[in-house]
Protein backbone atom coordinates (compact mmCIF):
# COMPACT_ATOMS: atom_id res chain seq x y z
CA UNK A 1 0.00 0.00 0.00
CA UNK A 2 1.34 2.99 -1.19
CA UNK A 3 1.14 6.61 1.10
CA UNK A 4 -0.02 9.16 0.37
CA UNK A 5 2.53 11.87 -2.21
CA UNK A 6 3.22 15.22 -0.40
CA UNK A 7 1.58 17.36 -3.65
CA UNK A 8 -1.07 17.69 -5.11
CA UNK A 9 -1.68 16.46 -8.85
CA UNK A 10 -4.32 19.55 -10.21
CA UNK A 11 -6.20 19.75 -13.63
CA UNK A 12 -4.08 20.97 -16.69
CA UNK A 13 -3.47 23.87 -18.68
CA UNK A 14 -3.75 23.39 -22.67
CA UNK A 15 -1.25 24.86 -25.18
CA UNK A 16 -2.56 24.46 -28.71
CA UNK A 17 0.55 23.64 -31.52
CA UNK A 18 0.83 22.37 -35.35
CA UNK A 19 4.05 20.24 -35.90
CA UNK A 20 6.15 22.58 -38.58
CA UNK A 21 7.97 21.42 -41.80
CA UNK A 22 11.13 22.04 -39.92
CA UNK A 23 10.18 20.16 -37.32
CA UNK A 24 9.59 16.50 -39.40
CA UNK A 25 12.93 14.21 -39.81
CA UNK A 26 12.90 13.15 -43.55
CA UNK A 27 10.21 10.65 -42.67
CA UNK A 28 7.78 13.51 -42.25
CA UNK A 29 7.53 12.53 -38.53
CA UNK A 30 7.88 15.06 -36.02
CA UNK A 31 11.53 14.48 -34.68
CA UNK A 32 11.73 13.64 -31.05
CA UNK A 33 14.01 16.51 -29.68
CA UNK A 34 10.51 18.95 -30.20
CA UNK A 35 8.90 17.68 -27.35
CA UNK A 36 11.41 19.24 -25.01
CA UNK A 37 10.59 22.62 -26.97
CA UNK A 38 6.73 21.63 -26.70
CA UNK A 39 7.02 21.49 -23.27
CA UNK A 40 8.72 24.44 -22.79
CA UNK A 41 6.29 26.31 -24.83
CA UNK A 42 3.69 24.89 -22.05
CA UNK A 43 5.54 25.92 -19.58
CA UNK A 44 5.99 29.55 -20.89
CA UNK A 45 2.14 29.83 -21.56
CA UNK A 46 1.77 29.07 -17.92
CA UNK A 47 4.24 31.46 -16.25
CA UNK A 48 2.56 34.10 -17.99
CA UNK A 49 -0.88 33.33 -17.01
CA UNK A 50 0.49 33.75 -13.37
CA UNK A 51 3.05 36.84 -13.79
CA UNK A 52 6.68 34.25 -13.23
CA UNK A 53 8.02 34.85 -16.64
CA UNK A 54 11.92 34.69 -16.51
CA UNK A 55 11.54 38.52 -16.44
CA UNK A 56 9.21 38.18 -13.37
CA UNK A 57 11.49 36.20 -11.66
CA UNK A 58 14.56 37.88 -12.17
CA UNK A 59 12.47 41.64 -10.51
CA UNK A 60 12.55 38.71 -7.31
CA UNK A 61 16.32 38.01 -7.93
CA UNK A 62 15.44 34.23 -8.78
CA UNK A 63 16.23 31.89 -11.95
CA UNK A 64 14.72 28.33 -12.48
CA UNK A 65 17.43 26.51 -14.13
CA UNK A 66 16.57 22.74 -15.16
CA UNK A 67 17.45 20.08 -12.68
CA UNK A 68 15.75 17.03 -14.33
CA UNK A 69 13.93 15.73 -17.62
CA UNK A 70 11.89 13.01 -18.25
CA UNK A 71 9.77 11.90 -21.72
CA UNK A 72 8.02 9.07 -23.05
CA UNK A 73 7.03 8.96 -26.62
CA UNK A 74 4.23 6.89 -27.36
CA UNK A 75 3.34 7.78 -30.91
CA UNK A 76 3.97 9.67 -33.25
CA UNK A 77 3.29 12.76 -34.33
CA UNK A 78 3.48 14.11 -38.34
CA UNK A 79 3.99 17.23 -40.62
CA UNK A 80 1.02 19.88 -39.89
CA UNK A 81 -0.88 17.67 -37.33
CA UNK A 82 -2.17 19.70 -34.83
CA UNK A 83 -1.40 18.90 -31.24
CA UNK A 84 -2.40 20.18 -27.32
CA UNK A 85 0.31 20.01 -24.57
CA UNK A 86 -1.27 19.45 -21.43
CA UNK A 87 0.77 20.66 -18.67
CA UNK A 88 0.41 20.62 -15.08
CA UNK A 89 2.44 22.41 -11.73
CA UNK A 90 2.26 19.74 -8.94
CA UNK A 91 1.61 21.88 -6.00
CA UNK A 92 3.87 20.55 -2.97
CA UNK A 93 2.27 20.50 0.54
CA UNK A 94 5.29 21.58 2.15
CA UNK A 95 6.78 25.10 1.23
CA UNK A 96 9.57 23.56 -1.60
CA UNK A 97 12.23 25.29 -3.83
CA UNK A 98 11.13 23.06 -6.98
CA UNK A 99 8.99 23.24 -10.02
CA UNK A 100 7.68 20.24 -10.93
CA UNK A 101 5.89 20.05 -14.21
CA UNK A 102 4.11 17.47 -15.72
CA UNK A 103 2.73 17.01 -19.43
CA UNK A 104 1.25 14.77 -21.96
CA UNK A 105 1.16 15.88 -25.42
CA UNK A 106 -1.96 14.91 -27.78
CA UNK A 107 -3.47 14.80 -30.95
CA UNK A 108 -6.32 17.67 -31.72
CA UNK A 109 -8.26 15.11 -33.42
CA UNK A 110 -8.81 11.85 -31.36
CA UNK A 111 -6.77 12.32 -28.51
CA UNK A 112 -4.21 10.07 -28.77
CA UNK A 113 -1.02 10.52 -26.63
CA UNK A 114 2.07 11.07 -28.74
CA UNK A 115 4.17 12.03 -25.53
CA UNK A 116 4.38 12.46 -22.09
CA UNK A 117 6.85 13.57 -19.62
CA UNK A 118 8.04 15.84 -16.20
CA UNK A 119 10.03 18.47 -15.92
CA UNK A 120 11.64 19.86 -12.33
CA UNK A 121 13.20 23.34 -12.02
CA UNK A 122 14.79 24.66 -9.10
CA UNK A 123 14.46 28.19 -7.72
CA UNK A 124 18.22 29.31 -6.97
CA UNK A 125 18.79 33.36 -6.29
CA UNK A 126 20.63 34.90 -9.04
CA UNK A 127 23.92 34.25 -7.66
CA UNK A 128 23.00 30.49 -7.58
CA UNK A 129 22.18 30.48 -4.09
CA UNK A 130 19.54 27.93 -2.79
CA UNK A 131 16.53 29.67 -1.67
CA UNK A 132 15.41 28.24 1.60
CA UNK A 133 12.00 30.52 1.31
CA UNK A 134 9.75 31.33 -1.55
CA UNK A 135 9.28 35.36 -1.67
CA UNK A 136 5.79 35.88 -0.71
CA UNK A 137 4.70 37.70 -3.99
CA UNK A 138 5.78 34.41 -5.78
CA UNK A 139 3.80 32.07 -3.67
CA UNK A 140 0.96 34.26 -4.09
CA UNK A 141 1.20 34.01 -7.96
CA UNK A 142 1.53 30.65 -7.55
CA UNK A 143 -1.27 29.99 -5.42
CA UNK A 144 -3.37 32.18 -8.22
CA UNK A 145 -2.47 29.38 -10.77
CA UNK A 146 -3.18 26.25 -8.23
CA UNK A 147 -6.50 27.65 -7.90
CA UNK A 148 -6.68 28.32 -11.49
CA UNK A 149 -5.75 24.31 -12.25
CA UNK A 150 -8.04 23.02 -9.28
CA UNK A 151 -10.97 24.53 -11.79
CA UNK A 152 -9.39 22.67 -15.62
CA UNK A 153 -10.07 19.17 -16.52
CA UNK A 154 -7.71 16.42 -14.59
CA UNK A 155 -6.66 13.67 -16.04
CA UNK A 156 -8.04 10.18 -14.94
CA UNK A 157 -6.28 8.81 -11.89
CA UNK A 158 -5.10 5.88 -13.41
CA UNK A 159 -2.97 8.00 -15.62
CA UNK A 160 -2.29 9.93 -12.37
CA UNK A 161 -1.14 6.59 -10.82
CA UNK A 162 1.12 5.66 -13.71
CA UNK A 163 3.04 8.90 -13.30
CA UNK A 164 3.43 8.99 -9.96
CA UNK A 165 4.83 5.49 -10.32
CA UNK A 166 7.71 6.56 -12.85
CA UNK A 167 8.58 9.52 -10.51
CA UNK A 168 9.71 6.84 -8.20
Amino acid sequence: MSSEPPFDVLGYYCTDLRVRFGETDRFGYMWHGWVLAYFERARADIARFCRLTPSDLLEFDLTVPMVDVDVRYTHVAYDDEELIVQATLLRHRLRMPFLDFYYRIVQKDGGKEVARGRTRQVLLKQNGRLITRVPAEVSSRLATLYSHLEAQPRWPDDYIEELLERRR
